[in-house]
């Protein structure tokens, strides 16, 4: 259950974003943030920022795991237990909403890609939870991106 937990903690979907957000509509705005723990790159795309809901900011991330990543076999085996090909997988974008003002960010939306940005997968978190977003963590860039952004 732990591994599931730290899995959904990085990733997250929604069902209340615009058509505008998919993550399939790649942009050229992805911007390197940083690195995980496991040394994963972290970009955001701040050109499809969003606003679900008043005092929230949507943002799109996209992590592409190192190949030696403990995150990446946590993909591969989260993959293989919805029968998807595991081998394939690339990259996952993430849909991110945050909230500004408590810094609070929660993982709505997950979209896993292969080499071809082609969707080998998508998944819903229906009740993200918020997790506090300290100074310092790779989640802290991802909110100064989006919340700079929409003031």
């Amino acid at each position: 259950m732990l591994k599931w937990t730290a899995l959904f903690f990085f990733v997250g979907l929604s069902f209340i974003m615009p058509a505008s957000l998919l993550a399939e509509r790649m942009t050229d705005n992805w911007h390197l943030i940083g690195y995980t723990k496991y040394r994963d790159a972290v970009f955001a795309d701040a050109a499809r920022l969003g606003s679900p809901a008043p005092g929230i900011t949507a943002i799109w991330i996209k992590i592409a795991p190192a190949k030696r990543s403990q995150y990446l076999r946590l993909i591969n085996e989260y993959l293989r237990t919805v029968h998807k090909e595991a081998k394939r997988f690339r990259s996952i974008e993430i849909l991110c909403e945050i909230n500004c003002t408590n810094h609070l960010i929660r993982f709505t939306r997950f979209v896993y890609l292969d080499n071809d940005r082609k969707t080998i997968h998508e998944a819903y978190e229906a009740r993200p939870a918020q997790y506090l977003i300290n100074e310092g963590s790779i989640w802290y860039p991802v909110e100064k991106e989006a919340c700079s952004k929409r003031k």
